[in-house]
């Protein structure tokens, strides 16, 4: 009997997981979509605010200084983490690797913001995880089409 439930318990799992992996398989290739859907509708509705915070950005984090622009990424993919911003950890992620942050660096860092942001902070890795995973088949098919 305890066979059987086990058995119908792992049936049940397996289905959720391969439909929850379908679903979350479709999200993760529309959130850069998504991302640069929203730049570009806010850029044209404020233009004004678009261009000062993205001036802002380029200051602060394109610029060498102290920190090198790895460093800083670091920093901004930990606080997206902790603040659970989906958008700001794709986004983060992908300038961490542009600066030139392997998969390890970025999963280290993301894990420091585990460790100040708690479980909140913890189940949000998964889209560090995603964009590494998206970012990394996006590379792919680049190098497949050259």
């Amino acid at each position: 009997m305890i066979k059987k439930q086990l058995f119908g318990s792992a049936i049940l799992i397996l289905f959720l997981l391969f439909s929850t992996t379908q679903v979350l398989a479709q999200e993760k290739v529309s959130v850069f979509n998504e991302l640069s859907e929203f730049m570009e509708k806010f850029e044209k509705k404020c233009p004004d605010v678009a261009k000062s915070f993205y001036n802002l950005h380029d200051t602060i984090v394109f610029k060498e200084g102290k920190l090198s622009i790895k460093e800083k990424e670091f920093i901004a993919l930990g606080i997206a983490v902790s603040a659970r911003c989906k958008y700001c950890i794709y986004f983060h992620t992908a300038s961490a690797m542009k600066s030139g942050a392997t998969e390890e660096e970025i999963l280290e860092a993301a894990s420091v913001a585990v460790y100040m942001g708690g479980g909140p902070a913890f189940s949000h890795i998964k889209y560090v995880i995603d964009a590494l995973e998206e970012l990394s088949d996006m590379q792919e098919s680049k190098n497949a089409e050259k």
